[in-house]
């Protein structure tokens, strides 16, 4: 309980930072965004997107449901490693304006679906195919990564062996769409890892941190602009995504303690 309780209180010094530049998304995306301000975004398709929305987004429950562009990178996301365990509600990357995910990947089932090709993944039995999104060269980022971790000890690289891209879902008990809907995620090892749901229900438990996965690989997937859930203090250590805007140059966090913060409700 001690223990827990120090989580709490350090996440509420430092998981909650105001954070969140237009920068990031250009310097993420590149030629993808054609301009970003505090007012809007201008995708390169021509799709135009509010920077921020009028919804509530005072409890995490909030931020969660009603997430915009402005808050999205909110808490900024530390490749650094893990030094010590995600403070309590801090999970860099779960806030997610879904709109702008379609805009860039496919609004609908049937858009994402002509933006989908198969790649060849290498495992240590041979090769496998899974379905990637070509938008923003994510189908190629993945093989490149593919090709890195074929690099790696034996040990570490059988942990790439069960891998699961594209799959038209919801997110577990919520009406939001995962980011494996849009061929930009990829789950490794879901028998050998470990996922917060397991363990707790509600968004605001007091969570025990696990992880099997190791930094080499999470820092392969890094380099590419992938995230890593295992970053989360709602750890779910199989999953790797996209999110360029959260590891751009000007928006990346070097250690979390450099963040501002401010109380959070839940």
């Amino acid at each position: 309980m001690e223990k827990n309780m120090n989580r709490v209180w350090f996440g509420l010094i430092f998981s909650v930072a105001l954070f969140g530049k237009p920068v990031c998304y250009k310097e993420g995306y590149g030629n993808l965004i054609v301009s970003v301000d505090e007012n809007e975004i201008v995708l390169k398709n021509g799709a135009t997107l509010p920077y921020e929305t009028s919804d509530t987004k005072n409890t995490w429950y909030e931020k969660l449901n009603n997430a915009d562009l402005k808050i999205q990178p909110w808490q900024q996301y530390d490749s650094g490693g893990i030094d010590q365990e995600p403070p309590y509600l801090y999970s860099p990357g779960r806030l997610r304006y879904q709109p702008f995910f379609q805009a860039l990947y496919g609004k609908t089932r049937k858009d994402i679906h002509r933006n989908l090709v198969y790649i060849d993944w290498k495992t240590t039995k041979g090769s496998i195919k899974l379905l990637a999104n070509m938008v923003g060269d994510v189908d190629k980022k993945l093989i490149e990564i593919n090709k890195e971790l074929m690099k790696l000890p034996k040990k570490e690289r059988k942990l790439a062996d069960s891998a699961s891209t594209y799959n038209f879902r919801y997110i577990r008990d919520t009406n939001r769409l995962s980011m494996h809907s849009f061929g930009i995620a990829i789950d490794l090892s879901p028998h050998k890892t470990q996922y917060w749901k397991s363990v707790a229900k509600s968004e605001t438990a007091l969570i025990d941190y696990k992880n099997s996965m190791p930094l080499s690989i999470v820092k392969i997937f890094e380099k590419y602009g992938f995230i890593w859930g295992g970053r989360w203090y709602h750890y779910d250590t199989m999953h790797f995504e996209y999110r360029p805007e959260l590891l751009a140059p000007s928006c990346v966090a070097k250690t979390m303690s450099e963040s501002k913060s401010e109380p959070v409700e839940f």
